[in-house]
C-alpha cells in the first residue's frame, strides 16, 4: 500500500486458472474506524476478461453493505461474518474449488 508505513502484507497469492484467477491480499494495518480490526484485504476471483465472479473486501466505499462483504457476478454486495483473515481466506478457497479450480 503506497504511502502506508505502517501497512504489513500479511497474505499475498495470485493464482492463474487459465480462463479465470484469484487474488488475494491482505495487510496489517493500524486499528482506525476504517479498519477496526486492524486489516485490510481484498480475495478477488474473475475471468480473464477481469470480471468479478466472487469477491471479499473491507473497502469501506459500499454505503449499503457491511464493513465485510461479498461481491457477486451478478452485482450484489452481501454482507459477510468476518471470523479473522485465515478464515475467510479458507472460506474463499473452498468457493473458487466449487467453480472447479484446484488450489
Amino acid at each position: 500500500m503506497a504511502g502506508d508505513d505502517e501497512a504489513r502484507l500479511v497474505i499475498e497469492v495470485t493464482k492463474d486458472f487459465g480462463d479465470r484467477y484469484a487474488e488475494i491480499t491482505a495487510y496489517q494495518v493500524p486499528k482506525s474506524d476504517r479498519y477496526p480490526e486492524g486489516i485490510k484485504y481484498s480475495m478477488q476471483y474473475g475471468n480473464a476478461a477481469g470480471e468479478t465472479v466472487v469477491r471479499y473486501d473491507n473497502f469501506p466505499d459500499h454505503p449499503d453493505a457491511a464493513h465485510h462483504h461479498k461481491h457477486r457476478a451478478d452485482g450484489t454486495v452481501t454482507d459477510i461474518e468476518f471470523d479473522g483473515i485465515q478464515t475467510l481466506f479458507q472460506r474463499f478457497k473452498s468457493e473458487v474449488i466449487e467453480y472447479g479450480h484446484d488450489w
